[in-house]
């Protein structure tokens, strides 16, 4: 699993421009980003292919030091809130690999980041202060319809993840 740092978030983390990963499927890439929500630290995941996305709200010191794990950890509690089965995301994460840090996946991965990122910050939802993965910030973002770089159509990002899981 390819995770395409962004330069915000390499700047904040202050490492080197990471190396480009080799050619992979966007439906195994994801694009993470660093923003300030509700005032805490929060990262941001966003599958390249489908703009499915993940958010944890409330980033520690020892979270960035592990952002692989971390990561990982995310994607997959986003995929079980959203009633993925076990198996289904276990054969999801197998062929997927090890995370590692790449470069970001290009033009409309980064897009299909951004806009996530204004969707995820412009709902009118109270955030949870209490729990780091903001699952209702991320239930209604991911039912956007939009335009992802892995597809043609529009559709919503949740579905275009669900097609992309129906594979395995």
């Amino acid at each position: 699993m390819q995770l395409g740092m962004t330069i915000p978030l390499q700047k904040f983390l202050r490492r080197p421009a990471p190396p480009y990963g080799a050619p992979e499927e966007l439906g195994f890439s994801w694009e993470i980003h660093r923003i300030i929500f509700g005032g805490l630290d929060t990262l941001v995941a966003v599958n390249a292919a489908s703009r499915f996305c993940v958010a944890a709200r409330g980033m520690t010191a020892s979270d960035w030091l592990e952002l692989t794990k971390t990561t990982a950890d995310l994607i997959a509690c986003g995929l079980r809130e959203e009633s993925i089965p076990y198996d289904k995301l276990g054969a999801y994460l197998k062929q997927a690999g090890e995370p590692v840090i790449t470069k970001t996946h290009g033009r409309k991965p980064v897009a299909g980041l951004n806009r996530a990122v204004e969707a995820l910050v412009n709902l009118d939802i109270p955030l949870v202060d209490d729990e780091k993965f903001q699952a209702l910030h991320c239930h209604f973002a991911n039912r956007e319809v939009c335009k992802c770089a892995g597809y043609d159509k529009k559709g919503r990002p949740v579905d275009f993840m669900r097609e992309l899981l129906e594979q395995f």
